[in-house]
């Protein structure tokens, strides 16, 4: 009979325990770490991509951060408790790279001359287009493009290019999402082999 007891209490309490960790799993996060402040996204989201902080917030898990660059205006999505860039996208493009800002807020300075090459934006920052990513790659292999998709890794965001040749080859060529370099090209192997036959 005391067996049975103590099975029943048992499993009463592994029971409660489970509910317990249940209950408690969405808000594991936010007790297992604290947000960033606002300033460490900033200056991280800085160091990435400089420029000016037009506005920021924060959002729930994210910070907004709206940003000025020579090349435009951007909305840039950070996690708010790692600093991690989770989305860009740029709201308004210059035509320009020279032109200035058209709603300067008084009192702040305006963007730094390009023509200087010493305040030229580092180029390893700048975000490119899918339809700039799109012309690299298929200037890189002298073809047409033909697909594009946008993927991250651990080194960042890149487009990978799919570029149909003139011969009928195709190849896939990765472009740097935001210094617009040609990070490799890779060629179909089925119509390469087909074209040896």
């Amino acid at each position: 009979m005391k067996t049975i007891y103590v099975w029943m209490i048992g499993g009463t309490l592994a029971a409660v325990l489970i509910t317990i960790c249940l209950l408690q799993w969405p808000w594991a996060r936010s007790l297992a770490a604290s947000p960033l402040e606002e300033k460490a996204i900033i200056q991280s989201v800085l160091h990435q991509y400089p420029g000016e902080v037009l506005e920021s917030q924060r959002l729930g898990d994210f910070y907004l951060i709206r940003l000025e660059r020579a090349k435009g205006k951007y909305d840039i999505k950070a996690n708010a408790y790692d600093g991690v860039i989770d989305s860009i996208k740029r709201t308004q493009a210059y035509t320009d790279a020279k032109q200035e800002p058209q709603d300067h807020k008084p009192g702040t300075s305006p963007t730094r001359d390009t023509s200087n090459p010493a305040n030229k934006p580092d180029p390893v920052s700048l975000v490119i287009t899918e339809k700039e990513a799109a012309k690299l790659a298929a200037k890189a292999v002298n073809g047409t493009s033909d697909d594009i998709e946008l993927h991250r890794n651990d080194k960042g965001l890149y487009y990978l290019v799919e570029v149909e040749v003139k011969d009928g080859r195709e190849a896939v060529v990765q472009v740097n999402a935001v210094s617009g370099s040609i990070d490799s090209i890779t060629w179909e192997k089925e119509k390469q082999e087909h074209n040896e036959s």
